[in-house]
């Protein structure tokens, strides 16, 4: 794991030395500590949690990497923490992925998530922030992401979702002009999800 973050800061500061946007290992990689953006006030969780979202967009993201049909499911568990699931299916095979982890709450701020995801591979577990920047609950949710890597190098990833597998123009329009146009954040990272023709196994 230590490998890796440090095979990412190597190859983050070499593209960054040469010009070229830091899409690292799927990811992008970037300069700095994590910001401290605003999440959305009063969050209500319950109005959150209460059905599937829809990945719409999202930046590079390793574990999902060659997915469409990307959704994100929510739950209560009886063990007191949330299920999170990231669900797709495959580009090249057509099967089913889940990466699936326990969420849990910020009580000093709700709209912060804690997710703990499991990574059988590396025999480990990841933390990763899932901090819900901005919800109406009907429509989209812009969902972002800051993990810490090697000194001076943070990893970020963001996600719009929607209740549907599509988002209204004017929906978009209003948070394009809200996070995108005048920032924090780029539309040019991210990259559009293939909802069609997806099956109802996941």
């Amino acid at each position: 794991m230590a490998y890796l973050s440090t095979l990412m800061m190597l190859l983050a500061a070499l593209l960054m030395t040469v010009g070229i946007p830091s899409f690292v290992l799927g990811q992008i990689v970037l300069p700095g500590e994590c910001p401290k953006y605003l999440t959305q006030p009063k969050f209500n969780p319950a109005q959150f949690i209460t059905t599937r979202w829809y990945e719409i967009s999202r930046y590079p993201s390793a574990f999902e990497d060659d997915t469409k049909c990307s959704l994100i499911d929510i739950k209560p568990s009886k063990q007191g923490a949330l299920k999170m699931s990231f669900k797709g299916i495959t580009t090249t095979d057509g099967g089913p992925t889940n990466a699936a982890g326990n969420a849990y709450f910020d009580y000093g701020e709700l709209s912060k998530f804690l997710v703990q995801m499991p990574v059988n591979s590396w025999n480990t577990t990841l933390d990763i922030r899932f901090w819900i920047i901005s919800t109406d609950y009907r429509n989209y949710a812009l969902a972002w992401s800051c993990d810490p890597l090697c000194t001076g190098f943070r990893r970020e990833q963001l996600w719009l979702l929607g209740k549907q597998t599509t988002l209204p123009n004017t929906v978009w329009d209003t948070v394009n002009s809200m996070f995108f146009a005048k920032g924090p954040f780029k539309a040019s990272n991210l990259i559009p999800v293939d909802q069609k023709n997806c099956p109802s196994i996941i």
